[in-house]
């Protein structure tokens, strides 16, 4: 797969080409999978990093999910025939309820008021829960998530997964296991309440 785009250096212009070689991109796909024996859910917010591949639904087709950030990215993965799960990793707006269900989108969540507002409509959506481990920014902290569960359990909603963001999983050794020890016990307490994760 070749792209093509001009990079900018000072006054002048420079011709720039980016290669994706696909037999390779599928050979490591085939390898992890072969190492983690789970399913892959590759990201590909902002045009797949800039490599285009979200332009491809034959490569995509190969996945049974796939991430972005925006609804808006959702939804044109839907309108090029993606058939598969659509994971929308930020916490949506309230005001793309209706959107996120018309299109059949998973999403994230980690706002009480979204989620609030979807009891209210009696919305059947899928979501993943993030949980704040020492992020900071986003996610539903550890001393709320029973309360948010008992919301979840009696809506029509539909926990599918649960996920996290380590800060600093690449540095801080230390920082990254105190960070785990809130994601297991965020999943101890929904085994608690019969929500099962592999």
């Amino acid at each position: 797969m070749g792209l093509h785009c001009k990079k900018y250096r000072g006054d002048s212009i420079r011709a720039t080409k980016l290669e994706v070689n696909l037999d390779q991109f599928n050979k490591n796909i085939n390898q992890i999978k072969e190492y983690t024996h789970k399913e892959i859910m590759p990201v590909i917010k902002a045009n797949a990093y800039g490599t285009y591949i979200n332009q491809r639904i034959d490569v995509l087709e190969q996945f049974q999910i796939v991430a972005v950030a925006l609804v808006d990215e959702g939804i044109e993965l839907r309108n090029k025939g993606y058939k598969g799960d659509i994971f929308i990793l930020n916490q949506p707006s309230i005001k793309e309820i209706d959107e996120i269900i018309k299109w059949n989108l998973t999403i994230g969540l980690c706002c009480r008021e979204f989620l609030d507002d979807c009891i209210e409509k009696q919305a059947k959506l899928k979501v993943h829960l993030e949980i704040e481990t020492g992020m900071n920014r986003t996610g539903i902290n550890i001393k709320n998530l029973n309360e948010f569960l008992n919301a979840i359990q009696q809506s029509n909603i539909i926990i599918e997964g649960i996920y996290s963001h380590f800060s600093s999983a690449d540095f801080d050794e230390d920082y990254t296991q105190k960070q785990i020890k809130v994601f297991e016990e965020a999943l101890d307490l929904c085994r608690q309440r019969s929500i099962e994760y592999k």
